[in-house]
């Protein structure tokens, strides 16, 4: 199992990302990517920047078939750092498993909740089928609580499918195996495009959220304190290229979304880069809502406490040593 992760991952690694190649003499470290959207950012900023090489890494990012491929890899050790949703390392952390997030990339929703043409209103969804990703990930945390708070219950009233990525969801609605789903920003705003109707935008109604982070486990923490450290600072300084250098900004988005629709380009840029934070701290309040609502239907998660999943002190001894002051003011 862990040599058909490995084989799978860097087969779309080597077929989706055609970085440049890296140099033999620094450590390679392999980063799991969920999924292709523009929350993948910073680590892409980083790799296309070279920040993780100034930093003495050859970090290698491979895109992998959702949450729970990418925590099997990272927990075999096939991987050391993954992108997951905040939703999605709860779980496996209430599984008993060794996971920690140790930066947060998107700490809102960055999701809108996209219907079919005929559909209206979130009532009419009664009796349809909404697509997610992943069962445990973002998309289906926030389906079910969008339903929930719109009166529909989940797997009662909605039938919730795994129908893959967004690009594959978004497929999936024009066919019309699915009346709903939701869409990150990018793809949200191709389907407006086509005349599909967005009945919900999740940034815009004040929910404190972890959407994305860098996930890992403690234990690779505890014995490679070094190697993080350093990654973590590729990750800040490619993140902060990525904001300030639009142009930089925009190639990363298009290579990653794999779209010419420079309209595309522009609308995920200019909706990601002011709201991906360069000093990537945990949303500690955004990783409270998940384990509350989590609690609802699982009672592990009443005693888990955010600060033991989020680890801040990594990227706080980054701050505080004047690391981040440094990239961005060049002082």
């Amino acid at each position: 199992m862990r040599a058909r992760i490995r084989f799978a991952a860097l087969f779309l690694f080597l077929l989706c990302l055609p970085f440049a190649a890296h140099s033999q003499s620094l450590p390679t470290v392999y980063v799991g990517l969920v999924s292709i959207t523009p929350s993948n950012a910073p680590v892409l900023a980083g790799v296309d920047g070279g920040y993780f090489k100034k930093y003495g890494l050859d970090v290698k990012p491979l895109i992998m078939a959702g949450s729970s491929t990418a925590l099997a890899a990272m927990l075999s050790g096939d991987v050391s750092f993954i992108t997951i949703a905040g939703s999605g390392l709860i779980n496996a952390y209430l599984g008993g498993r060794d996971a920690v997030m140790i930066a947060g990339i998107i700490n809102f929703a960055p999701y809108e909740l996209i219907v079919s043409k005929e559909i209206h209103r979130i009532e009419d969804l009664k009796g349809k089928k909404v697509g997610i990703a992943r069962f445990g990930g973002s998309a289906d945390f926030l389906a079910r609580w969008g339903l929930e708070k719109n009166g529909l219950k989940p797997g009662k009233d909605v039938t919730i499918l795994q129908t893959g990525g967004n690009a594959e969801r978004l497929a999936a609605v024009a066919q019309g195996a699915i009346q709903a789903t939701l869409l990150e920003q990018a793809f949200a705003y191709q389907a407006k495009k086509a005349g599909y109707r967005s009945l919900m935008d999740y940034s815009t109604i004040g929910l404190d959220y972890q959407h994305s982070g860098i996930g890992t486990t403690l234990s690779f923490v505890e014995k490679n304190r070094d190697r993080v450290t350093r990654f973590l600072k590729g990750l800040v300084e490619g993140t902060h290229r990525f904001k300030s250098d639009r142009t930089f900004g925009m190639k990363v988005v298009e290579r990653h979304l794999r779209v010419s629709d420079v309209d595309i380009i522009q609308s995920a840029y200019d909706y990601y880069g002011p709201n991906i934070p360069t000093t990537p701290y945990v949303n500690i309040k955004g990783m409270k809502f998940l384990l509350d609502t989590t609690a609802e239907t699982n009672p592990k998660a009443k005693n888990v406490k955010p600060e033991q999943i989020a680890i801040n002190s990594l990227v706080q001894e980054l701050e505080t040593s004047g690391f981040v002051k440094q990239v961005t003011t060049g002082k």
